[in-house]
């Protein structure tokens, strides 16, 4: 969803693992406000179900535990295993990223996430409560501390990236994530009629499938989806290049024949990495070196 003011807002410019600047839109604010108030709907259901569940038989202290649990881990835990979304997020198509086009952490999350408190929440305290935060200390004090803690919270309206202070600290930003349908599998571009197949016309020695790793192979994945949107053959002809000369592919393809090249390429990538992975080795990423992953009795 990107309305009126959301496309007055600048482009987050985001330097992909091919060296190639891809521009994003920055979400609003607005939208970022409806992602938060979905996901804070989310963990206000979760909390009054365990509630329900947890108070006449555990008492008071794991319920607390339980809040304290939500509070903090709701959104590290869907940022973490939802590669940047929250259900709210997913809903109002955003995504979080880095500013620096690698991949996400859960360190880096973990420093976006544990700002909230202050950012967020006590806020909320002292929009709700504030006898909470300030018992006992009237006047001058009061107010400033009340400003500061409010400045907080509508820190995002200052400035054009509509960032935050997690966002800050960790490097991160919010964009625009549209959805893109997909007919078939990227990877699945057998003909029907599989003796009638033909030839190969890009065909990759298992040298040059040893480079990149799966966070490389989901940011060409995103590349190929966008691949027919406004500015998607520029892209494509950058990244192909990119990717001819990191793998010594020689003279970069022909023009017309990148997006033919680029899904060649991805196939072939992924039937890579997944074959050694049933070996138990998995490769993150271009800058890691394979892992062994344990094969558990």
């Amino acid at each position: 969803m990107i309305d009126g003011l959301a496309a007055s807002l600048p482009t987050q410019v985001v330097r992909s693992p091919e060296g190639v600047d891809l521009s994003l839109h920055t979400a609003a604010a607005s939208e970022r406000l409806v992602a938060l108030a979905i996901d804070l709907a989310i963990v206000l259901v979760l909390f009054l179900l365990g509630l329900l569940v947890g108070w006449s038989v555990f008492g008071a202290g794991p319920v607390m535990l339980w809040l304290f649990l939500l509070r903090h881990g709701y959104f590290l835990f869907c940022e973490t295993r939802g590669r940047g979304t929250t259900p709210g997020k997913r809903r109002l198509h955003l995504r979080v990223i880095r500013a620096d086009g690698g991949p996400l952490t859960t360190e880096i999350l973990l420093a976006r996430n544990l700002t909230r408190e202050i950012e967020l929440f006590l806020p909320l305290v002292l929009l709700l409560n504030p006898d909470v935060l300030f018992a006992g200390h009237e006047g001058l004090v009061r107010t400033i501390a009340g400003l500061w803690v409010l400045a907080l919270l509508f820190f995002p309206l200052c400035n054009p990236q509509r960032l935050r202070i997690g966002d800050l600290l960790a490097g991160t930003r919010v964009v625009v994530s549209p959805p893109v349908t997909l007919a078939r599998d990227l990877a699945d571009q057998r003909p029907k009629n599989a003796a009638a197949a033909p030839v190969e016309e890009f065909v990759f020695a298992p040298a040059q499938l040893t480079i990149y790793g799966e966070h490389e192979l989901t940011v060409l994945e995103d590349v190929l989806r966008k691949a027919r949107a406004v500015g998607g053959d520029s892209a494509l002809a950058a990244v192909a290049k990119s990717i001819a000369k990191k793998i010594g592919w020689g003279e970069p393809p022909a023009r017309g024949k990148e997006l033919r090249f680029l899904e060649a390429f991805y196939k072939a990538q992924r039937q890579h990495l997944e074959q050694q992975l049933l070996f138990g080795k998995r490769r993150l990423s271009k800058g890691s070196k394979a892992v062994e992953q344990r094969k558990r009795s």
